[in-house]
């Protein structure tokens, strides 16, 4: 029997969030012949810092989703906003049953989300990742749950899944930079990302970073191996 096919789901919180944490990991596996979906489930209309809105700076929802579109042009990935506000994210039923909607509609074989335990993340990742978890129990074609690294100092994230990206990394800091309303956060920028992905894998796998490979890490809260024959 052939195997079904591979969709590989992204639920975050807010426009940038997956190409933080995954975008290298989501080309892969475009690469390897996977449908690949990102559902952002916030609008990302209030990620104006503290000192910018006191100069009277705002945004609008489309600027945000238009950003994350410019991301993923040419990729072959697709990009799915749910339209919740961010910023006092809860895992309740509406959230919950949206993702569910949303997983169950694409036939979902991978979920990628945010850490479950990251310490001082921000409120909407793990409100987000905890809905997206809670949706999956039910969702019967998904079979491994990956947990992206979050970019909060100072969290309690321990990978022990590694995906190399180092042929795609330059893709990864283009995509990073197509978020021009948050420019000037030091997560988003070159020199961020490029550390993050050599640390990933000194923590883990030090010959292959000692070679110059550079990843993405994960947590993981589920991966099923070996299904018999008939089942893939």
């Amino acid at each position: 029997m052939a195997a079904p096919p591979e969709h590989v789901v992204a639920v975050v919180a807010h426009p940038d969030d997956a190409e933080l944490m995954c975008y290298g990991t989501l080309l892969r596996y475009r690469e390897q012949g996977a449908a690949v979906t990102v559902v952002v489930v916030t609008t990302g209309i209030n990620g104006v810092s503290l000192a910018d809105r006191g100069l009277g700076v705002s945004l609008t929802g489309r600027e945000r989703t238009d950003e994350s579109a410019a991301s993923y042009a040419g990729s072959g990935i697709d990009l799915v906003t749910l339209g919740f506000t961010d910023g006092a994210l809860v895992p309740d039923r509406e959230l919950v049953s949206h993702i569910e909607a949303e997983l169950a509609r694409l036939g979902c074989t991978v979920l990628i989300t945010h850490s479950l335990h990251a310490g001082p993340d921000h409120q909407d990742h793990l409100a987000a990742a905890q809905a997206a978890v809670n949706a999956a129990t039910r969702i019967g074609t998904c079979a491994t749950i990956l947990h992206g690294q979050p970019h909060a100092p100072r969290g309690d994230f321990h990978p022990t899944v590694l995906v190399d990206i180092t042929d795609l990394l330059p893709d990864k800091v283009k995509a990073l930079a197509a978020h021009r309303s948050q420019a000037g956060r030091w997560y988003l920028g070159a020199e961020f990302t490029r550390h993050r992905a050599a640390e990933a894998g000194w923590s883990l796998a030090p010959v292959r970073a000692a070679a110059g490979r550079r990843f993405e890490a994960f947590e993981t809260s589920l991966i099923s191996l070996l299904a018999p024959e008939g089942d893939r």
